[in-house]
């Protein structure tokens, strides 16, 4: 069923800032929306003048995004011509990988839905109320254009929550589905779907693993935030000495354990904290060093300008810092004096080598920062 009304949502105040941002996300404090208007409604946004801005989902249990754009036009229904275009729209933009992100929620113009290939089965998040409504399309439309094996349905993010909505993983045929070996970029990992708090691959660093690894010949490599270990596995690729994984969860260094069997390698895993092992490290204990810490750890200024003094401080002259911050809060200027910072009271440089992002396939919109979450360094220390 489409799902569109003709009553508009007029910006307060905020118009001309709004109209000068481009965001497509207006907070719950800048609109007005008459009450018959229930949640996950698509409406046209305007001002006060009649000036349409699109159409968007209206959902008030969001009070950051209680509109987010998915089409500049007017008219607009979300419904099931919009779904099947934007979707064919956002599977053309991707290339012929066989694990990658065909869905990147706002930035495919389709915001609260996430879809993700790995091989023959295709993972689908929805994360809002309007996506939900319609996952029985999707799903069809997903079915139609990619012919998988299976769909998962992976609703178990917090996300949800706001909405209401039930957080499960269930499949499209209803079928319990196994864990499955999937191969990208020559190195083999297991995804497990139906238990997606267990240790996974992290597509949106996969470019990062190849450039990375190609740095690491003769190295020996500390992967300090090794999660699964697709780091340390691509640094064994490109010919590291020796590569130290480390992560705090018991659970990711058996999952790094099982990883490296199967590529026929030999990681050497710990389950302990990062920064803890950095502060006791001395200088040529290791020639590369790679920090990935989760979100929540990048907002921590302190304690991550402490990290990379002690990375600084362990790396020999001509040794590699490759570092990442996972936190749409913190952008790329920001991140980079953070650096530099820690260089300096670590009495140390570093010549900037890549200055990194997000891979093809995971987006960022020009005017939504909020999507633009993954930025990264790759450095020669001196």
């Amino acid at each position: 069923m489409d799902s569109f009304t003709g009553e508009p949502i007029a910006v307060l105040q905020t118009a001309a800032s709004f109209e000068n941002s481009g965001h497509p996300w207006v907070q719950l404090a800048d609109i007005i929306v008459d009450d018959s208007i229930a949640p996950a409604t698509a409406v046209e946004l305007q001002d006060a003048q009649g000036h349409v801005y699109g159409c968007g989902i209206y959902d008030p249990r969001d009070p950051v995004g209680a509109w987010r754009r998915y089409s500049f036009a007017e008219g607009v229904e979300w419904g099931e011509a919009y779904l099947a275009s934007a979707i064919h729209e956002a599977l053309g933009r991707r290339g012929e990988e066989g694990c990658q992100r065909l869905i990147h929620s706002d930035a495919d113009y389709l915001p609260g839905l996430i879809v993700e290939q790995y091989e023959q089965i295709l993972t689908i998040t929805a994360e809002t109320a309007a996506v939900d409504q319609h996952l029985e399309l999707i799903a069809d439309l997903l079915k139609e254009a990619c012919q998988p094996q299976e769909i998962v349905f992976l609703n178990h993010v917090s996300a949800r929550s706001a909405f209401a909505l039930e957080r499960t993983v269930t499949t499209l045929t209803g079928h319990n589905l196994k864990g499955r070996w999937v191969e990208i970029d020559a190195v083999a990992y297991r995804v497990d779907f139906l238990n997606p708090d267990k240790p996974q691959v992290f597509l949106d660093q996969r470019e990062q693993h190849l450039l990375v690894g190609s740095l690491c010949e003769g190295r020996c490599v500390l992967d300090a935030y090794a999660h699964a270990g697709g780091f340390a596995l691509h640094a064994l690729r490109g010919g590291a000495e020796h590569v130290v994984a480390l992560d705090l969860s018991e659970d990711c260094v058996k999952a790094i354990g099982a990883h490296a069997q199967k590529n026929d390698c030999f990681i050497e895993s710990m389950d302990c904290d990062a920064a803890a092992f950095l502060a006791e490290r001395e200088v040529g204990d290791f020639d590369c060093v790679i920090l990935d810490p989760p979100s929540v750890e990048a907002r921590d200024f302190e304690a991550l300008r402490a990290l990379h003094v002690d990375a600084f401080r362990c790396l020999p002259s001509g040794g590699i810092l490759a570092t990442y911050a996972r936190s749409a809060s913190v952008n790329l200027d920001a991140f980079e004096r953070l650096i530099a910072s820690a260089a300096a009271l670590a009495g140390r440089e570093g010549r900037i080598f890549a200055r990194t992002g997000q891979p093809f396939d995971f987006p960022t919109l020009l005017n939504l920062p909020e999507s633009n979450y993954l930025k990264g360094l790759i450095l020669q220390v001196e």
